[in-house]
């Protein structure tokens, strides 16, 4: 087994240290990696797709990606390059805006308990392409997930990435996003992030065209003993780009989570905009709940926003549901999934979310 000592994660601009949200360990101890044997992409057949093995574009994809900041840290991005068992080239020809959605399905099990991917989207100019990747484990051992995807948006496409964790409750899943998007391109993030002991994800994306727009909608649920570290950052470099960042969670039980969101307006991103919000549900006194709202600005003319909400579940809420019949549990399961049903719709597969509503009203009997 192989252990990586260096923190990761780490927070744009540090803070004081005893607030303990500058970066995250990771606790377990990485596995050996072997091959994964199953075959992923069940869907993505149609024309002017193309879904090949990246190891045979890797001249391609390492002049594209040195400008990215791929990886939770340095030592992770470099494991996963080198002990990839997974990974794929997907490139979207230019003007084709694929109607189906792409999906790669990952299953954890006791033939493949480990999974190392490593994926580059590229949409040419004006093309448009939804892709899913959903991670699932049904190993009785500790499965060990890392991966890293790599998005280039060209000048005026449109890409959808979704990603869904749902993985056994003593899994370890560190996963990494990195984004750049040129003139009047635009990539939008739903990230769900529901399953595994320990959850340490990045998504940084840049803004480099004018008009340029990325949004990220993410979803978490945090109980027993979980630790989510999640870290976005937008950084704008274009003129006139625009960025969102909306985040909702529900936590309970003794887990923990640390959302670091941040704002980065560099200098010639003038008229640009930027927002981000979070609200999480506190369900038990004794969990640990830490939001670091970021906005960086060496631009004059921009503008930002940003918000955090925590708190109880709304009392006025509760009280109505039950006054109708509903059970104190029946009410709370009621109002976590009108809360995070926003997000949920923006995944277009009906199968998909009907199999993360299931889990989650699994996850919250014992609320």
């Amino acid at each position: 087994m192989e252990k990586l000592q260096q923190n990761m994660n780490p927070i744009p601009v540090r803070t004081w240290k005893w607030l303990g949200v500058n970066d995250t360990v990771l606790e377990a101890d990485i596995p050996a990696i072997a091959g994964y044997s199953k075959q992923p992409v069940t869907e993505g057949s149609e024309k002017g797709v193309t879904i090949t093995d990246i190891r045979l574009h890797r001249e391609t994809v390492q002049f594209m990606e040195k400008k990215m900041d791929s990886g939770v840290s340095e030592a992770m991005r470099d494991f996963v390059k080198k002990n990839q068992n997974s990974g794929y080239f997907i490139e979207i020809e230019e003007g084709k805006k694929i109607g189906t959605p792409i999906i790669l399905q990952y299953d954890l099990d006791e033939e493949n308990p480990t999974l190392v991917d490593d994926h580059f989207i590229l949409a040419h100019e004006n093309s448009e392409v939804t892709i899913i990747i959903n991670y699932t484990s049904s190993c009785t051992k500790n499965g060990f997930h890392s991966g890293v995807t790599k998005v280039l948006a060209q000048r005026g496409a449109v890409v959808h990435l979704i990603k869904v964790q749902m993985m056994a409750d003593q899994d370890t899943h560190v996963d990494a996003i990195s984004a750049i998007i040129d003139e009047s391109g635009q990539i939008d993030f739903t990230l769900v992030e529901l399953g595994a002991l320990q959850t340490i994800t990045s998504c940084k994306t840049k803004l480099v065209g004018k008009n340029s727009t990325g949004t990220i909608h993410s979803l978490y649920f945090g109980d027993q003993n979980r630790k989510i570290d999640m870290n976005y950052v937008q950084t704008h470099q274009g003129r006139e780009s625009l960025s969102s960042i909306e985040a909702r969670g529900v936590l309970l039980d003794h887990s923990q989570k640390v959302f670091k969101g941040t704002l980065d307006f560099i200098k010639g991103s003038s008229g640009s905009k930027g927002k981000e919000e979070e609200y999480t549900v506190l369900l038990s006194p004794t969990v640990r709940n830490r939001s670091i709202p970021l906005m960086l600005c060496g631009e004059d003319a921009v503008e930002g926003q940003h918000a955090v909400s925590t708190g109880k579940m709304d009392e006025n809420k509760l009280f109505y549901l039950m006054s109708r019949g509903l059970s104190d549990v029946e009410a709370k399961k009621l109002i976590i999934e009108a809360e995070f049903q926003p997000i949920l719709n923006k995944i277009p597969v009906t199968e998909l979310r009907d199999t993360i509503s299931t889990y989650l009203r699994r996850r919250l009997n014992h609320v």
